[in-house]
């Protein structure tokens, strides 16, 4: 399972870079990234989703202060309350790690681990 396209655009709130910019090519089959800007902040999320794979890393000053890569992904969704969009991510049942929660809004927050 894979978020919408508008789905995606406005948790991000911008439009991603596609590795092929051919308009027939599906999202889900694409490789894309959302490059997020904040004041001294960067964050790159590149989604393989018919791989099940997302690399993540937040820039801070022009330097990598966290990088993670992410494999096995079953599914990846927008949750959205009353203040607040997270993108969640499920990871096959064979893997020993828990849900990924990755929050924007009002601020960078990560939230994963590993049982």
């Amino acid at each position: 399972m894979f978020p919408e396209d508008y789905e995606l655009i406005s948790f991000f709130e911008v439009e991603p870079e596609l590795l092929d910019s051919n308009p027939q090519i599906p999202w889900f089959y694409n490789t894309l990234t959302f490059a997020k800007e904040y004041h001294d902040e960067v964050l790159y999320c590149t989604f393989s989703p018919s791989y099940g794979e997302l690399d993540l890393t937040l820039v801070r000053d022009q330097k990598p202060i966290v990088t993670l890569s992410l494999h096995n992904i079953q599914k990846v969704e927008i949750l959205k309350q009353e203040h607040s969009e997270h993108l969640r991510l499920t990871f096959s049942a064979d893997t020993c790690m828990n849900e990924f929660l990755l929050t924007l809004k009002p601020q960078v927050s990560i939230i994963w681990g590993t049982t």
